[in-house]
C-alpha cells in the first residue's frame, strides 16, 4: 500500500509541471505566485515521506525520478528566461539614458584636442 503522502506528492509535482507550462510573460507573476504556493505544498509533505519504504513504495518512487528531473528542467528553464529579461531591461535602460545624455560618458577634463595638423 502506498502512503498517501507520496500520493499527494506525485500530484503535485504533475500540478507543478502543469504551472510551470505557462509561458506567457504577461501572466509570469501570476505564474510565479502559484508555483510557490505549490511548492510550499510539497515542502510540508515532505517530513511525512521517511523511511523505511515498502517495495511497493519503492517501485512508485522510481516512477517518480523522471517527472522530478522533469521538473527541475523546466524549473531551470523558467529561471533562465526570467533572468534574461531583467538582463534585457537593464541594458534597455542603460541605452535610453545614453539615448536621452549623449555627453554623460564624455570625459570632461577640461582639455581641448585639436584635430589638425
Amino acid at each position: 500500500m502506498i502512503r498517501d503522502s507520496l500520493q499527494a506528492w506525485k500530484k503535485v509535482t504533475e500540478q507543478l509541471l502543469i504551472e510551470l507550462d505557462d509561458h506567457d510573460e504577461n501572466n509570469r507573476d501570476h505564474m510565479v505566485d502559484q508555483v510557490e504556493k505549490t511548492l510550499e505544498i510539497r515542502e510540508q509533505l515532505q517530513p511525512s515521506i521517511q523511511p523505511p519504504f515498502t517495495e511497493e513504495e519503492l517501485i512508485f518512487g522510481k516512477e517518480l525520478l523522471p517527472l522530478e528531473e522533469k521538473f527541475a528542467m523546466k524549473l531551470k528553464s523558467q529561471l533562465r528566461d526570467i533572468r534574461l529579461n531583467i538582463s534585457d531591461q537593464q541594458r534597455k535602460k542603460v541605452s535610453i539614458h545614453a539615448y536621452m545624455d549623449p555627453y554623460s560618458q564624455v570625459n570632461r577634463d577640461g582639455t581641448f584636442y585639436d584635430k589638425k595638423k
